[in-house]
Protein backbone atom coordinates (compact mmCIF):
# COMPACT_ATOMS: atom_id res chain seq x y z
CA UNK A 1 0.00 0.00 0.00
CA UNK A 2 0.92 3.45 -0.74
CA UNK A 3 1.89 6.52 1.57
CA UNK A 4 -0.95 8.32 3.08
CA UNK A 5 -0.76 11.69 2.64
CA UNK A 6 -0.98 14.23 5.79
CA UNK A 7 -4.35 15.54 4.56
CA UNK A 8 -5.74 12.12 3.99
CA UNK A 9 -4.68 11.49 7.70
CA UNK A 10 -6.00 14.59 9.46
CA UNK A 11 -9.22 13.16 7.24
CA UNK A 12 -8.72 9.94 8.53
CA UNK A 13 -12.22 8.51 9.82
CA UNK A 14 -10.84 7.16 13.35
CA UNK A 15 -13.38 5.65 16.82
CA UNK A 16 -13.22 9.01 17.89
CA UNK A 17 -13.43 12.00 15.59
CA UNK A 18 -11.08 14.77 14.81
CA UNK A 19 -13.93 18.01 14.24
CA UNK A 20 -11.67 20.81 14.21
CA UNK A 21 -8.17 22.35 13.71
CA UNK A 22 -6.65 25.27 15.87
CA UNK A 23 -4.56 27.92 13.57
CA UNK A 24 -4.40 30.54 16.26
CA UNK A 25 -4.14 30.80 19.66
CA UNK A 26 -4.73 34.61 21.53
CA UNK A 27 -3.86 34.98 25.22
CA UNK A 28 -5.34 38.25 26.90
CA UNK A 29 -7.04 40.73 29.28
CA UNK A 30 -10.61 41.95 28.14
CA UNK A 31 -12.17 44.69 29.91
CA UNK A 32 -15.50 45.60 29.58
CA UNK A 33 -16.56 49.12 30.84
CA UNK A 34 -20.31 50.32 30.71
CA UNK A 35 -21.21 54.35 31.64
CA UNK A 36 -24.92 55.08 32.70
CA UNK A 37 -25.39 59.35 33.01
CA UNK A 38 -28.46 60.55 34.52
CA UNK A 39 -28.89 64.04 33.04
CA UNK A 40 -31.88 64.82 35.10
CA UNK A 41 -31.77 66.65 38.52
CA UNK A 42 -33.99 63.88 39.74
CA UNK A 43 -32.52 60.56 40.58
CA UNK A 44 -33.12 57.51 38.30
CA UNK A 45 -33.68 53.59 39.19
CA UNK A 46 -33.55 50.94 37.21
CA UNK A 47 -32.85 47.40 36.34
CA UNK A 48 -29.02 46.60 34.92
CA UNK A 49 -28.05 43.31 33.04
CA UNK A 50 -24.85 42.33 31.89
CA UNK A 51 -24.44 38.91 29.58
CA UNK A 52 -21.14 37.71 30.62
CA UNK A 53 -18.17 36.38 28.11
CA UNK A 54 -18.21 32.65 29.47
CA UNK A 55 -17.19 29.24 28.13
CA UNK A 56 -19.97 28.19 26.36
CA UNK A 57 -18.03 26.95 22.87
CA UNK A 58 -14.88 24.80 22.57
CA UNK A 59 -13.24 28.41 20.90
CA UNK A 60 -11.84 30.30 23.93
CA UNK A 61 -11.44 29.55 27.36
CA UNK A 62 -12.58 32.74 30.05
CA UNK A 63 -11.56 34.23 33.57
CA UNK A 64 -14.29 36.70 35.22
CA UNK A 65 -11.53 38.22 37.41
CA UNK A 66 -12.82 41.13 38.53
CA UNK A 67 -15.94 43.13 39.03
CA UNK A 68 -15.86 46.97 40.12
CA UNK A 69 -17.88 49.86 39.81
CA UNK A 70 -19.05 53.98 41.02
CA UNK A 71 -21.12 52.55 43.73
CA UNK A 72 -21.04 49.73 46.60
CA UNK A 73 -22.17 46.39 44.12
CA UNK A 74 -25.14 44.77 44.86
CA UNK A 75 -25.16 42.34 41.98
CA UNK A 76 -26.61 38.82 41.50
CA UNK A 77 -26.16 36.57 38.88
CA UNK A 78 -28.47 34.86 36.93
CA UNK A 79 -28.66 31.93 34.53
CA UNK A 80 -31.04 30.71 31.89
CA UNK A 81 -31.99 27.16 29.97
CA UNK A 82 -29.53 28.83 26.96
CA UNK A 83 -26.61 28.56 29.26
CA UNK A 84 -26.51 32.39 29.01
CA UNK A 85 -25.12 34.13 32.73
CA UNK A 86 -25.84 37.34 33.66
CA UNK A 87 -24.54 40.31 36.01
CA UNK A 88 -27.99 41.06 37.36
CA UNK A 89 -28.07 44.79 39.30
CA UNK A 90 -31.75 45.51 40.92
CA UNK A 91 -32.60 48.80 42.22
CA UNK A 92 -29.61 50.56 40.40
CA UNK A 93 -30.20 54.27 42.07
CA UNK A 94 -28.56 57.30 40.00
CA UNK A 95 -28.54 60.41 41.57
CA UNK A 96 -29.49 63.35 39.84
CA UNK A 97 -26.48 64.62 37.33
CA UNK A 98 -24.72 61.69 38.55
CA UNK A 99 -22.53 59.05 36.28
CA UNK A 100 -22.32 55.25 37.40
CA UNK A 101 -19.76 53.26 35.64
CA UNK A 102 -19.09 49.41 35.96
CA UNK A 103 -16.51 47.30 34.80
CA UNK A 104 -15.50 43.76 33.88
CA UNK A 105 -12.28 42.20 33.15
CA UNK A 106 -11.32 38.87 32.50
CA UNK A 107 -8.82 37.02 31.03
CA UNK A 108 -9.07 34.83 27.96
CA UNK A 109 -7.53 32.26 26.29
CA UNK A 110 -9.18 32.11 22.52
CA UNK A 111 -8.85 30.20 19.67
CA UNK A 112 -8.79 30.91 15.48
CA UNK A 113 -10.59 27.31 14.57
CA UNK A 114 -11.64 25.78 11.20
CA UNK A 115 -13.80 22.76 11.15
CA UNK A 116 -12.77 20.07 8.84
CA UNK A 117 -17.05 18.61 8.38
CA UNK A 118 -16.90 15.39 6.18
CA UNK A 119 -20.17 14.92 4.63
CA UNK A 120 -20.14 11.23 5.14
CA UNK A 121 -20.04 11.32 9.09
CA UNK A 122 -22.74 13.69 9.55
CA UNK A 123 -25.67 11.57 10.43
CA UNK A 124 -29.58 12.75 10.76
CA UNK A 125 -30.57 14.74 13.40
CA UNK A 126 -32.01 13.16 16.68
CA UNK A 127 -35.78 15.07 16.37
CA UNK A 128 -36.61 14.18 19.76
CA UNK A 129 -33.66 15.80 21.25
CA UNK A 130 -33.74 19.16 22.90
CA UNK A 131 -31.12 20.65 21.07
CA UNK A 132 -33.34 19.52 17.60
CA UNK A 133 -36.35 20.95 18.97
CA UNK A 134 -35.09 24.17 21.04
CA UNK A 135 -33.05 25.25 17.78
CA UNK A 136 -35.62 25.09 15.28
CA UNK A 137 -38.22 26.60 16.61
CA UNK A 138 -39.07 30.37 15.55
CA UNK A 139 -38.30 33.52 17.61
CA UNK A 140 -38.64 37.14 18.20
CA UNK A 141 -36.44 38.40 14.80
CA UNK A 142 -35.82 35.06 13.52
CA UNK A 143 -38.91 33.96 11.44
CA UNK A 144 -38.51 31.08 10.22
CA UNK A 145 -41.79 29.84 10.09
CA UNK A 146 -42.89 32.93 7.64
CA UNK A 147 -44.45 31.60 4.18
CA UNK A 148 -41.19 33.92 2.33
CA UNK A 149 -38.46 31.90 4.29
CA UNK A 150 -39.78 28.52 4.45
CA UNK A 151 -40.29 28.43 0.85
CA UNK A 152 -36.98 30.12 0.05
CA UNK A 153 -35.04 27.41 2.05
CA UNK A 154 -36.78 24.84 0.53
CA UNK A 155 -35.58 25.80 -2.98
CA UNK A 156 -32.58 26.30 -1.55
CA UNK A 157 -31.79 22.91 0.03
CA UNK A 158 -34.83 20.54 -1.53
CA UNK A 159 -32.58 18.53 -3.72
CA UNK A 160 -29.89 17.89 -1.48
CA UNK A 161 -29.64 15.02 1.22
CA UNK A 162 -26.41 16.26 2.65
CA UNK A 163 -26.99 18.20 5.40
CA UNK A 164 -23.08 20.17 5.59
CA UNK A 165 -23.97 21.12 1.74
CA UNK A 166 -27.72 22.63 2.82
CA UNK A 167 -26.12 24.65 5.47
CA UNK A 168 -23.29 25.65 2.31
CA UNK A 169 -25.96 26.68 0.01
CA UNK A 170 -27.18 29.11 2.81
CA UNK A 171 -24.46 31.09 3.78
CA UNK A 172 -23.85 31.29 -0.15
CA UNK A 173 -27.19 33.15 -0.02
CA UNK A 174 -27.18 35.04 2.71
CA UNK A 175 -23.73 36.12 1.87
CA UNK A 176 -24.75 37.24 -1.88
CA UNK A 177 -27.99 38.88 -0.67
CA UNK A 178 -27.26 41.12 1.54
CA UNK A 179 -24.98 44.29 1.38
CA UNK A 180 -23.75 45.63 4.54
CA UNK A 181 -25.48 48.62 5.84
CA UNK A 182 -25.08 49.96 9.48
CA UNK A 183 -28.56 49.70 10.91
CA UNK A 184 -29.34 51.51 14.01
CA UNK A 185 -32.16 49.39 15.95
CA UNK A 186 -32.18 45.48 14.85
CA UNK A 187 -34.70 44.39 11.78
CA UNK A 188 -34.81 40.75 11.65
CA UNK A 189 -34.65 38.21 9.21
CA UNK A 190 -37.55 38.93 7.38
CA UNK A 191 -36.54 42.34 7.03
CA UNK A 192 -33.21 41.57 5.89
CA UNK A 193 -34.80 38.82 3.10
CA UNK A 194 -37.22 41.62 1.87
CA UNK A 195 -35.04 44.89 2.00
CA UNK A 196 -31.16 42.75 0.96
CA UNK A 197 -29.44 45.01 3.32
CA UNK A 198 -28.18 44.61 6.82
CA UNK A 199 -25.26 44.77 9.17
CA UNK A 200 -24.19 41.80 11.72
CA UNK A 201 -27.88 41.31 13.22
CA UNK A 202 -29.45 40.89 9.56
CA UNK A 203 -26.82 38.77 8.30
CA UNK A 204 -26.87 36.31 11.30
CA UNK A 205 -30.58 36.73 11.58
CA UNK A 206 -31.38 35.75 8.13
CA UNK A 207 -28.96 32.72 8.38
CA UNK A 208 -30.05 31.21 11.00
CA UNK A 209 -33.74 31.72 9.97
CA UNK A 210 -33.15 29.88 6.75
CA UNK A 211 -31.09 26.99 8.55
CA UNK A 212 -34.20 26.52 11.16
CA UNK A 213 -36.78 26.65 7.96
CA UNK A 214 -34.29 23.94 6.28
CA UNK A 215 -34.74 22.00 9.58
CA UNK A 216 -31.18 22.14 10.54
CA UNK A 217 -30.56 23.75 14.31
CA UNK A 218 -28.91 27.41 14.16
CA UNK A 219 -29.10 29.60 16.78
CA UNK A 220 -27.24 33.50 17.55
CA UNK A 221 -23.99 33.73 19.09
CA UNK A 222 -23.59 37.56 20.02
CA UNK A 223 -20.62 39.22 21.82
CA UNK A 224 -17.56 41.11 20.53
CA UNK A 225 -15.26 40.75 17.90
CA UNK A 226 -11.98 42.68 17.61
CA UNK A 227 -9.82 42.28 14.61
CA UNK A 228 -6.12 43.08 16.05
CA UNK A 229 -4.67 42.15 19.36
CA UNK A 230 -4.90 45.51 20.73
CA UNK A 231 -7.97 47.18 20.34
CA UNK A 232 -10.77 49.42 21.66
CA UNK A 233 -14.37 48.99 20.57
CA UNK A 234 -17.89 50.82 21.44
CA UNK A 235 -20.08 47.90 19.57
CA UNK A 236 -20.64 44.43 20.02
CA UNK A 237 -20.88 41.93 17.29
CA UNK A 238 -23.19 38.93 15.97
CA UNK A 239 -22.55 35.83 14.63
CA UNK A 240 -24.16 32.55 13.76
CA UNK A 241 -23.66 28.58 14.55
CA UNK A 242 -25.49 25.89 12.94
CA UNK A 243 -25.88 22.04 14.67
CA UNK A 244 -24.44 18.75 12.57
CA UNK A 245 -24.27 15.37 14.33
CA UNK A 246 -21.39 14.23 15.28
CA UNK A 247 -19.62 18.06 14.99
CA UNK A 248 -21.57 19.57 17.51
CA UNK A 249 -22.05 23.62 16.97
CA UNK A 250 -20.12 25.03 13.91
CA UNK A 251 -19.19 28.31 13.97
CA UNK A 252 -20.25 30.99 10.60
CA UNK A 253 -19.56 34.64 10.39
CA UNK A 254 -21.03 35.67 7.47
CA UNK A 255 -20.03 39.65 8.27
CA UNK A 256 -16.78 38.59 8.25
CA UNK A 257 -16.93 35.69 5.30
CA UNK A 258 -15.74 33.07 7.70
CA UNK A 259 -17.61 30.01 7.20
CA UNK A 260 -17.35 26.58 9.31
CA UNK A 261 -14.70 28.95 11.53
CA UNK A 262 -14.16 31.86 13.55
CA UNK A 263 -10.73 34.00 14.60
CA UNK A 264 -9.29 33.81 17.97
CA UNK A 265 -10.58 37.05 18.70
CA UNK A 266 -14.95 36.64 18.87
CA UNK A 267 -16.10 36.69 22.49
CA UNK A 268 -19.35 35.49 22.83
CA UNK A 269 -21.71 36.54 25.97
CA UNK A 270 -25.32 35.70 24.94
CA UNK A 271 -26.43 33.05 22.41
CA UNK A 272 -30.05 32.10 21.90
CA UNK A 273 -32.61 31.78 22.97
CA UNK A 274 -32.12 34.89 25.04
CA UNK A 275 -34.54 34.48 27.87
CA UNK A 276 -33.82 37.53 30.23
CA UNK A 277 -32.72 40.23 28.02
CA UNK A 278 -32.97 41.10 24.37
CA UNK A 279 -30.02 40.26 22.36
CA UNK A 280 -27.84 42.60 23.92
CA UNK A 281 -24.36 43.52 24.99
CA UNK A 282 -26.01 45.22 28.39
CA UNK A 283 -29.39 46.18 28.93
CA UNK A 284 -30.33 49.07 31.78
CA UNK A 285 -33.93 48.84 32.19
CA UNK A 286 -35.98 52.05 33.63
CA UNK A 287 -38.86 54.07 33.24
CA UNK A 288 -36.96 57.26 33.30
CA UNK A 289 -37.44 59.65 29.97
CA UNK A 290 -35.24 58.72 26.93
CA UNK A 291 -33.26 61.88 26.61
CA UNK A 292 -32.38 62.04 30.60
CA UNK A 293 -30.31 58.62 30.61
CA UNK A 294 -27.69 57.56 28.30
CA UNK A 295 -25.47 55.11 28.18
CA UNK A 296 -22.29 53.80 25.90
CA UNK A 297 -19.75 50.83 26.69
CA UNK A 298 -16.13 50.63 25.50
CA UNK A 299 -14.79 47.83 25.23
CA UNK A 300 -10.74 46.88 25.24
CA UNK A 301 -8.85 44.21 24.26
CA UNK A 302 -4.85 43.71 25.25
CA UNK A 303 -2.05 40.94 25.00
CA UNK A 304 -0.62 39.34 27.93
CA UNK A 305 1.18 35.88 29.24
CA UNK A 306 -0.32 32.96 30.29
CA UNK A 307 1.09 33.60 33.59
CA UNK A 308 -1.90 35.71 34.76
CA UNK A 309 -3.77 32.41 34.80
CA UNK A 310 -1.48 30.74 36.80
CA UNK A 311 -2.69 27.32 35.54
CA UNK A 312 -0.39 24.68 33.82
CA UNK A 313 -3.57 23.51 32.05
CA UNK A 314 -3.18 26.89 29.85
CA UNK A 315 -0.10 27.11 29.33
CA UNK A 316 0.41 23.44 28.01
CA UNK A 317 -2.78 24.03 25.86
CA UNK A 318 -1.17 27.16 24.43
CA UNK A 319 2.26 25.52 24.21
CA UNK A 320 0.19 22.88 21.97
CA UNK A 321 -1.11 25.18 19.79
CA UNK A 322 2.03 27.13 19.13
CA UNK A 323 4.44 24.15 18.32
CA UNK A 324 1.32 22.55 16.28
CA UNK A 325 1.82 25.14 14.00
CA UNK A 326 5.84 24.45 13.59
CA UNK A 327 5.02 20.83 13.59
CA UNK A 328 2.62 21.33 10.60
CA UNK A 329 5.45 23.39 8.91
CA UNK A 330 7.89 20.73 9.71
CA UNK A 331 5.96 18.21 7.77
CA UNK A 332 4.97 20.18 4.82
CA UNK A 333 8.44 20.65 4.48
CA UNK A 334 9.49 17.07 4.53
CA UNK A 335 6.97 16.40 1.76
CA UNK A 336 8.97 18.70 -0.46
CA UNK A 337 12.55 16.74 0.54
CA UNK A 338 10.26 13.59 -0.42
CA UNK A 339 10.84 12.03 3.53
CA UNK A 340 7.62 10.10 2.38
CA UNK A 341 9.64 8.35 -0.67
CA UNK A 342 12.57 7.83 1.57
CA UNK A 343 11.40 6.76 5.25
CA UNK A 344 7.87 6.04 4.30
CA UNK A 345 7.11 4.42 8.02
CA UNK A 346 8.87 6.71 10.00
CA UNK A 347 6.59 9.39 8.35
CA UNK A 348 3.54 7.89 8.97
CA UNK A 349 4.53 6.86 12.41
CA UNK A 350 5.40 11.07 12.34
CA UNK A 351 1.55 11.67 10.97
CA UNK A 352 -0.17 9.61 13.41
CA UNK A 353 1.83 11.04 16.70
CA UNK A 354 0.53 14.47 15.01
CA UNK A 355 -2.92 13.16 14.71
CA UNK A 356 -2.86 11.86 18.43
CA UNK A 357 -1.48 15.11 19.71
CA UNK A 358 -4.67 17.15 17.62
CA UNK A 359 -6.82 14.31 19.24
CA UNK A 360 -5.96 14.80 22.40
CA UNK A 361 -5.86 19.09 22.41
CA UNK A 362 -9.43 18.68 21.32
CA UNK A 363 -10.29 16.79 23.93
CA UNK A 364 -8.83 18.78 26.40
CA UNK A 365 -10.87 22.00 25.14
CA UNK A 366 -13.87 19.97 24.97
CA UNK A 367 -13.68 18.51 28.68
CA UNK A 368 -12.22 21.67 30.27
CA UNK A 369 -15.57 22.70 31.20
CA UNK A 370 -17.21 18.96 32.36
CA UNK A 371 -14.18 17.36 33.96
CA UNK A 372 -11.08 19.34 34.53
CA UNK A 373 -8.81 16.34 35.88
CA UNK A 374 -9.48 14.40 31.91
CA UNK A 375 -8.63 17.78 30.41
CA UNK A 376 -5.27 18.49 32.09
CA UNK A 377 -4.43 15.12 31.20
CA UNK A 378 -5.33 14.99 27.80
CA UNK A 379 -3.09 18.88 27.75
CA UNK A 380 -0.15 17.25 28.98
CA UNK A 381 -0.53 14.02 26.70
CA UNK A 382 -1.03 17.14 23.22
CA UNK A 383 1.85 18.28 24.19
CA UNK A 384 4.48 15.47 24.35
CA UNK A 385 3.00 14.34 21.21
CA UNK A 386 3.38 17.25 19.53
CA UNK A 387 7.00 17.72 20.74
CA UNK A 388 7.71 13.84 19.62
CA UNK A 389 6.05 15.30 16.35
CA UNK A 390 8.55 18.64 15.91
CA UNK A 391 11.50 16.45 16.81
CA UNK A 392 11.22 13.59 14.78
CA UNK A 393 9.59 15.38 11.83
CA UNK A 394 12.62 17.52 11.79
CA UNK A 395 15.05 14.52 12.09
CA UNK A 396 13.74 12.90 9.10
CA UNK A 397 14.18 16.08 7.14
CA UNK A 398 17.89 16.32 8.42
CA UNK A 399 18.37 12.46 7.70
CA UNK A 400 16.41 12.91 3.63
CA UNK A 401 18.69 16.70 3.64
CA UNK A 402 21.78 14.30 4.54
CA UNK A 403 21.29 11.80 1.82
CA UNK A 404 20.24 14.42 -0.97
CA UNK A 405 23.77 16.06 -0.02
CA UNK A 406 25.76 12.40 -0.29
CA UNK A 407 23.74 11.75 -3.44
CA UNK A 408 24.72 15.15 -4.88
CA UNK A 409 28.61 14.92 -3.69
CA UNK A 410 28.30 11.32 -5.06
CA UNK A 411 27.09 12.41 -8.49
CA UNK A 412 29.68 15.54 -8.58
CA UNK A 413 32.09 13.13 -8.01
CA UNK A 414 31.21 10.71 -10.69
CA UNK A 415 30.97 13.51 -13.45
CA UNK A 416 34.38 15.04 -12.49
CA UNK A 417 35.75 11.61 -12.97
CA UNK A 418 34.07 11.29 -16.49
CA UNK A 419 35.24 14.76 -17.30
CA UNK A 420 38.87 14.23 -16.00
CA UNK A 421 38.50 10.85 -18.46
CA UNK A 422 36.95 12.98 -20.96
CA UNK A 423 39.50 15.83 -21.16
CA UNK A 424 42.32 13.15 -20.39
CA UNK A 425 41.38 11.88 -24.12
CA UNK A 426 40.94 14.68 -25.40
CA UNK A 427 44.13 15.81 -24.48
CA UNK A 428 45.84 12.69 -25.92
CA UNK A 429 43.74 12.71 -29.61
CA UNK A 430 45.29 16.71 -29.59
CA UNK A 431 48.81 15.08 -28.67
CA UNK A 432 48.38 12.68 -31.51
CA UNK A 433 47.60 15.40 -33.93
CA UNK A 434 50.47 17.58 -33.30
CA UNK A 435 52.71 14.81 -33.75
CA UNK A 436 51.09 13.67 -37.27
CA UNK A 437 51.39 17.18 -37.81
CA UNK A 438 55.05 17.46 -36.92
CA UNK A 439 55.43 14.41 -39.36
CA UNK A 440 54.29 15.50 -42.21
CA UNK A 441 55.82 18.54 -42.37
CA UNK A 442 59.36 16.46 -41.93
CA UNK A 443 58.47 14.42 -44.94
Amino acid sequence: MGHVSFSEVMQKESSELLKFEIDYVYVGSLKHVITIVNRSPNPVTGELFVPLIGNKTARHYVILHNISSSQTLHETFLNDSSGNRYFHWNNLKIGGKQTFSLELDYYVLSFGIHYLADSSIVENYDMSSETYKKYVEPEELIESNNSRIISLAYNLTNNVDDWHEKALRIYDFVYHHIHYEKQEEERGALWALENGAGDCSEYSYLFVALCRAAEIPARIQAGFAFHRASETLEDGHMWAEYYLENYGWIPVDVTWRLLDAIDDKHFSSIQSVPEVIPYANYFFDSKAEEDNVTDEQIVSLTPCTTDVFGDSFIENVAKTIQKASQAKFAIFLGEVFGTALIFPSEVEEVEQTFLESQMQLQNAIDFWNENSEIAESDAVKALENVEKTLQNAWMLIVKAFTIFIGITIVILLIGLFFLKRYQTKQDRNSEEKFHLHDALILN
